[in-house]
This record gives C-alpha cells, sequence and structure tokens, in this order.
C-alpha cells in the first residue's frame, strides 16, 4: 500500500482544489445571467457558511480575538477577490477570468518579499516564470494587447487572491485552521450582505439551473475547497501553493470548452505545458536545496 506524506497529500488536495476552482468560471458566468454580481458572491458564502457551521460547530468553543481578526483580514480579500472576479465575468469569458486571476502566482512571492522578506529559491522563481510565461501565452490571442474594465476588475481579484493566499500561509501554523475558516467564511458573508445594496442594484431569478451551479459554487467550491486549502497550506509554503494554483486557468478552459463549446487553440496548450512545468520545477527544488 503506498502511503504518501504530508507534503505529498496537500499537493493533492491543492491540485483537487485547483480543479474544482477552474470548473466553476464558466458556472458562475451562466448564475450571472440570473443575478447581480455581490448578491451572488453573498449566496455562495452563506451557504459556505451554513455547511461549514454544521460541521464544525464544536470548533468555536474558546476562540481567541486574534483568529476572529486574522478571519475578518481574510474576509476582506476573499470579499474583494470574489466580487471583482464576478463583476469581470460579465464581459469576458470564463478562460480569460481564469487566466487573470492565475497572476497571483506571480504576486505571491513578490508580495512575500516586499512584506515578509521571505526569499524564494531559484527553482520556485524559475517555475514562477515558467508558469507566468505560460500565461502569457494563454493570454495573447491578438497581437494588439486591450485592457477592458473586466480585465482591470480580474487583475484587481488576482491580487487580492494574492495577499490571500500569502496570509493564510502564515496564519494557519499558529491558529486553528477550522476556527479560521469558519471567521473568515461568515465574515465574507455578512461584509457582502453589506455592501450589495450599496454598490449595486441587487436582482435574482429563480431556476433549476442557477440553484445547481449555486449550490454547487457554494457548498463544493467555497466551504469544502477553503477547508481543504486552510488544512493544505499547513504542509506547503504560499509560494508553491500559488504555483499549483496557476492550474486553475488549464482547467477553467477545458470545462469551458464542456459547459460553453469554447476551444483550445495551439497557444492554450502551450501555456498548460509551460505551466505543468513550473510546478515540476517547483518540485524538484523540494527535492534538492537551490
Amino acid at each position: 500500500m503506498m502511503i504518501f506524506s504530508k507534503r505529498a497529500q496537500a499537493d493533492l488536495a491543492l491540485v483537487l482544489i485547483t480543479f474544482i476552482w477552474g470548473s466553476t468560471f464558466s458556472m458562475v458566468k451562466r448564475c450571472l445571467e440570473y443575478i447581480s454580481p455581490i448578491l451572488f458572491v453573498g449566496l455562495r458564502f452563506w451557504i459556505a457558511t451554513v455547511i461549514v457551521l454544521m460541521c464544525l460547530s464544536g470548533e468555536l468553543h474558546r476562540i481567541s480575538a486574534r483568529t476572529i481578526g486574522r478571519g475578518l483580514l481574510l474576509s476582506g480579500l476573499l470579499l474583494g477577490g470574489f466580487v471583482f472576479q464576478t463583476i469581470g465575468l460579465r464581459t469576458i469569458n470564463p478562460s480569460y477570468s481564469a487566466f487573470i486571476t492565475s497572476l497571483s502566482i506571480l504576486l505571491v512571492p513578490i508580495m512575500g518579499f516586499l512584506l515578509f522578506r521571505q526569499q524564494p529559491g531559484k527553482r520556485t522563481i524559475t517555475g514562477v516564470l515558467l508558469a507566468t510565461l505560460g500565461l502569457f501565452f494563454l493570454l495573447l490571442q491578438t497581437e494588439e494587447l486591450k485592457i477592458s474594465s473586466g480585465v482591470a476588475f480580474t487583475f484587481a481579484c488576482a491580487v487580492m487572491f494574492a495577499f490571500q493566499i500569502l496570509f493564510l500561509g502564515r496564519f494557519v501554523s499558529t491558529s486553528n485552521y477550522r476556527q479560521l475558516m469558519i471567521v473568515q467564511l461568515a465574515g465574507t458573508a455578512l461584509m457582502s450582505s453589506f455592501i450589495a445594496p450599496v454598490l449595486e442594484t441587487p436582482f435574482i431569478i429563480w431556476n433549476s439551473m442557477f440553484v445547481f451551479y449555486l449550490l454547487i459554487t457554494g457548498v463544493v467550491a467555497t466551504a469544502f475547497a477553503l477547508l481543504m486549502q486552510a488544512w493544505a497550506q499547513r504542509y506547503t509554503d504560499a509560494n508553491h501553493a500559488a504555483l499549483i494554483f496557476s492550474l486553475e486557468p488549464f482547467f477553467a478552459a477545458l470545462f469551458a470548452f464542456w459547459l460553453l463549446g469554447h476551444g483550445l487553440t495551439a497557444k492554450e496548450w502551450l501555456g498548460g505545458m509551460l505551466i505543468l512545468a513550473g510546478i515540476l520545477i517547483s518540485e524538484l527544488s523540494i527535492q534538492r536545496p537551490d
């Protein structure tokens, strides 16, 4: 019987999370035909909060003020990331949204160095550069590069998610990760409920497809995935987690083809392979010191 190390289990968990998140871009795109963006984020996180509380209600016993504060900081970052991403999805296709979101792989080590003086290893830097080159091929569809409002919102999402990955990686080593996730989810749900009527005109049109996709994003892609992410990042560093998350646009492109009929070009396949190469090089840095 093969026994995987905690590091290997964490990597497999992060790949599964990335697959789940990649699958939801097309689902969210379809949902936005029936609901306003911030209201969608709020419902998604309220569903996730209820599910997590049903499973982990006992974890709130003796929760510390520090954990609450950390969870609320993560809530603000998650809220910003998901709101910017969801607004961006109104005007750009799911594959592009996933590709731009994954620019966080470049931002995590940069922010880690600027904020905490975390020096990334040489192979980590090489892996990040390769993955970034892969993202370039995925994004470059025409000779003319234009930055639309959807692209700008989605880049802001990448910044928020990079901060969330970085701070979560620091917090889970000294905080109860289950308590941290409960506060993070509940805080995001509450914050979105407050800002939705201020920043948009909320609307919702109920139908079976919308309800199904809402439950998938709330239960699987939010509650399950964020809990697994918090567990996994106890056994790996933020830079490596960010590299694995760079697979997200590759999975998103596959689901965009399946759900929406968007095909992969040769450049997109090349980009996906470069991203995989970046992750492989990062893995080699675990086996041998830089």
